[in-house]
């Protein structure tokens, strides 16, 4: 038998080059870490989505607002129209024409149903949320 090679017949003892476990506190505070990152990453994804729907309902109610306001407007220079003496009336007929049909538009109940179908979906949804 040549010196180098093991003997067959003896069993290897493989326990000093066996890695040592893992300390559990160390896997533990990992564990502890990941979780964290997850719940840190959910929280900014959340924070984000609701500070993107808080500025589109902001803009959509200054929409609704700035629109209610034209059309109060419109709807104080036609009665204007149909009320004053023929010398304080500044507009021609096609402009009193446009103003009918902002009111027949507001009136056939387009904008309030627009606006009662953003806002109800809106409370429903904030109900929820808070």
């Amino acid at each position: 038998m040549q010196p180098n090679q093991p003997n067959s017949s003896s069993p290897l003892n493989l326990t000093a080059i066996k890695a040592s476990p893992p300390p559990q506190a160390a896997l533990r505070k990992a564990k502890e870490e990941d979780e964290w990152f997850a719940s840190d990453r959910r929280k900014r994804e959340h924070q984000r989505e609701q500070g993107a729907r808080t500025i589109i309902h902001w803009a959509i109610q200054g929409n609704i607002i700035v629109a209610g306001i034209i059309i109060a407007i419109c709807l104080g220079v036609r009665g204007f129209h149909l009320i004053a003496a023929e010398e304080y009336k500044w507009l021609q007929k096609e402009q009193i024409d446009l103003l009918d049909n902002l009111a027949k538009y507001a009136g056939s109940g387009a904008v309030g149903s627009l606006l009662t179908r953003y806002l109800t979906k809106n409370v429903e949804h904030g109900q929820g949320n808070s």
